[in-house]
């Protein structure tokens, strides 16, 4: 069942969700919008960016955060959907692992891809996707990740 933007701001209160920094004018209908952070990384290039003022050049592909940090309690699981203002203008926000699952604690990374024939302007702090939360039918045991969910990171598969 997908969640409401009221029961969110309710599982919110009751600090069973936590979303920090948390600004309760990001919930929507049955959604909560997520901005973008200020790191992102390069992985063609190993290359650390500053998202204050970036432009995304055409093919470009990164790595990077939102602004907020997401706990999930054992019961509720999030998908990362992107924002349609972006896809218009020819970018994916997120064409990977775009779920949460339950006892999810960290910033969600998104992977960016610019399709368009231009460079689009990434600003720190810009709506790029959001968290629709939905319920499990039982509580999950542990949520364990290799990753680090702070910050950008290159893939860990090995091939």
């Amino acid at each position: 069942m997908v969640l409401s933007g009221e029961t969110i701001k309710k599982l919110i209160d009751q600090k069973k969700i936590t979303i920090d920094p948390y600004d309760e004018h990001l919930v929507g209908a049955v959604s909560v919008d997520l901005r973008l952070g200020d790191q992102a990384l390069d992985p063609d290039r190993g290359k650390e960016i500053d998202l204050h003022d970036y432009h995304l050049s055409l093919d470009e592909f990164l790595l990077a955060n939102t602004q907020e940090k997401i706990s999930l309690p054992n019961n509720i699981l999030a998908r990362i959907i992107p924002r349609s203002s972006l896809a218009r203008l020819g970018v994916l926000v997120t064409f990977d692992a775009d779920l949460l699952p339950p006892n999810y604690s960290g910033k969600p990374i998104l992977t960016m891809k610019n399709l368009s024939k231009k460079p689009v302007l990434l600003k720190s702090g810009l709506a790029v996707c959001q968290l629709l939360f939905e319920e499990v039918d039982k509580p999950v045991s542990g949520y364990r990740s290799r990753y680090n969910h702070n910050r950008p990171e290159t893939g860990k598969l090995e091939v």
